[in-house]
């Protein structure tokens, strides 16, 4: 007897046994015959109703299969639902079930790993969730994570399955409490006021915008922004995504949930209804066209069900995502999202904002703030919670020179790095302020990892001078290292959005689509990088070489001024343009 079996799987282990497991010289029979002419397993397992419970009349009949089945010398197997108990006389008669082994990291490892036909070694490995995570997982939720096109791709959707539903918070901050001044922090901020002229009658609802898209990195508050909205607007809200509606199983079930979310919000209007991880549905225009028939039938849905819900006064639509570059166009134009603004890391008031919650005294926070510069406020709040239970467990007060010493502790000084990384961002400023103005540049941060420089772009009308431009400053970092140090660092690379992939994209777009390269005034289409030639790759690295050469040529007057503003960034952490304009003024003869 195998127990531990889910009922709505009972008919895929059966399709499994006879179609897999057993030998293939053998028959699988609910009853065998007396006298079988070749090997014969007798197989039973119950009936249940489409909700997943088993009658009682099932039960009986289940109960029958089995004492017809103990009648016949053929081995049996018996598969026994979750929950079920056996009347008292075979309960006595039959074995202990055995249960099925509780699924963990090695079993999905090789089930994705023999899925996708890989063999040795595999990246997903290290990706799949831990023992107590898989305990939550759900049979729909692996049946979507593995129609994913790669097993890399697979253990992702699984790691995003398994988070357990966040609950909406019953005291969600304000907007006020939480203190950002963003381009963002902006806009919802005028989406609340909007909303609350609507219900004081002063304005109408077909009158204002009712709904913002937010992109930005993991952590960045979105989630936390779309609630402060919310409440600050005084409505409700329901919070949904892409991977809870896709956890309800099949496609029928996926967009019932997805129906279920709107409908319940329409009900309760005015009400906002919030869509997180919404890039998880990817376009319809992909060029990934694993799953693109159910991918299309999911988009159309969304945005019919998004114009439905829109159409209605007293509805306001908020949504979240990590990359907005990947959403199917359709669902972020005007009309569905009226707004598209970044949220990203906050600024050191912001940052010095959130510690003042914490501790009181001006002087430490802001300290405390230079030192979390450049964090998310994820990070800061992981590293807030952190410092607070080793305070507890060593027995000593929590205070503002404990979470210092906590933060030193815990990122030791490495004077080296912090002066490349400003010496990095300072050339980024500088290139940028020689060929765009000092205006052009915004902000530069530095935390002991990474740097961020906001800037302006180069790129207005489109010409040849503008991209190699805009090249050249996407270059300046790597130009401003080899100028003072000597030699180049990995700074500039990594994964999509690095300067390096953005400069490469940008020399392919020149040549490839946009008619200023070599092939003169021809659309090729969008450039693949894993099918590019050699003679185009050379073509690249020659042009990118010489933006870089461009760009240091560039710096090099300016070197001593480069080396002060790099000292003062690992001073301040933050710079803003007024910050910034006592340097960058001097090399652009701005007064």
């Amino acid at each position: 007897m195998l127990g531990g079996i889910n009922a709505r799987e009972l008919s895929g282990m059966e399709y499994l046994l006879k179609h897999s497991l057993v030998p293939p010289d053998m028959r699988v029979y609910t009853r065998g015959p007396r006298h079988p002419a070749e090997p014969v397993l007798q197989l039973c397992a119950p009936q249940f109703r489409s909700s997943g419970d088993i009658s009682s009349h099932m039960r009986d009949v289940f109960e029958d299969t089995i004492r017809e089945a103990l009648l016949f010398p053929a081995p049996m197997l018996i598969l026994v639902p979750d929950g079920f108990e056996f009347s008292a006389p075979l309960r006595r008669a039959l074995p202990e079930a055995q249960r099925l082994a509780p699924v963990d990291r090695q079993i999905l490892f090789m089930l994705i790993t023999h899925h996708y036909n890989m063999v040795g070694e595999a990246e997903h490995a290290r990706l799949l969730p831990d023992r107590e995570t898989l305990a939550r997982l759900e049979y729909p939720a692996l049946l979507m994570a593995l129609r994913a096109p790669t097993a890399q791709n697979a253990a992702r959707k699984l790691q995003k399955l398994t988070r357990p539903r966040r609950p909406v918070r019953e005291e969600a901050l304000t907007l006020a409490e939480i203190g950002g001044n963003s381009a963002a922090h902006q806009a919802a901020a005028a989406l609340a006021a909007d909303v609350q002229a609507c219900l004081q009658g002063t304005a109408s609802w077909s009158d204002i915008p009712r709904s913002l898209l937010l992109y930005g990195d993991p952590g960045t508050g979105k989630t936390m922004l779309a609630q402060a909205t919310a409440r600050s607007a005084g409505l409700p809200i329901i919070i949904a995504s892409a991977a809870e509606w896709q956890a309800r199983g099949h496609l029928g079930h996926m967009l019932n949930a997805m129906l279920g979310t709107f409908s319940q919000a329409a009900a309760q209007r005015p009400c906002i209804v919030f869509i997180d991880e919404i890039d998880s549905f990817g376009s319809r225009d992909g060029r990934d066209q694993h799953n693109s028939n159910y991918r299309r039938q999911v988009i159309n849905v969304l945005l019919k069900e998004i114009d439905k819900f829109l159409a209605v006064d007293g509805t306001l639509l908020l949504g979240a995502c990590n990359a907005v570059d990947t959403i199917d166009p359709a669902i972020c134009r005007p009309g569905r999202f009226d707004k598209v603004v970044e949220l990203g890391r906050p600024h050191l008031r912001q940052v010095a904002h959130m510690l003042r919650q914490v501790f009181t005294e001006p002087e430490e926070v802001l300290g405390l703030a230079r030192l979390c510069v450049g964090q998310t406020p994820a990070e800061i709040d992981a590293t807030v919670r952190a410092a607070k239970a080793t305070a507890r467990r060593e027995g000593i007060p929590f205070d503002a020179s404990y979470f210092t010493a906590h933060l030193k502790c815990n990122r030791p000084e490495r004077p080296a790095l912090e002066r490349r990384i400003a010496l990095h961002e300072a050339g980024h400023a500088f290139v940028t302020a020689l060929l765009l103005g000092a205006s052009a540049v915004e902000r530069i941060v530095i935390t002991k990892d990474v740097g961020m420089t906001t800037r302006g772009t180069a790129i207005i009308e489109g010409t040849t001078h503008e991209f190699e431009g805009e090249m050249a400053i996407l270059l300046a970092g790597r130009a401003a290292e080899h100028l003072v140090l000597g030699d180049v660092s990995a700074g500039s690379g990594g994964g999509p959005g690095s300067d390096l992939e953005r400069a490469t994209r940008l020399q392919l777009h020149c040549d490839q689509v946009f008619g200023l390269g070599i092939h003169g005034p021809a659309w090729l289409g969008e450039p693949d990088m894993a099918r590019l030639s050699r003679a185009d790759w050379d073509r690249v690295r020659v042009k990118l070489q010489q933006f870089e050469q461009n760009a240091r040529d560039l710096l090099a007057p300016h070197r001593d001024l480069l080396e002060s503003l790099a000292g003062a960034l690992i001073l301040q952490r933050e710079m803003n343009a007024e910050e910034l304009w006592p340097w960058l003024s001097q090399i652009t003869g701005s007064n």
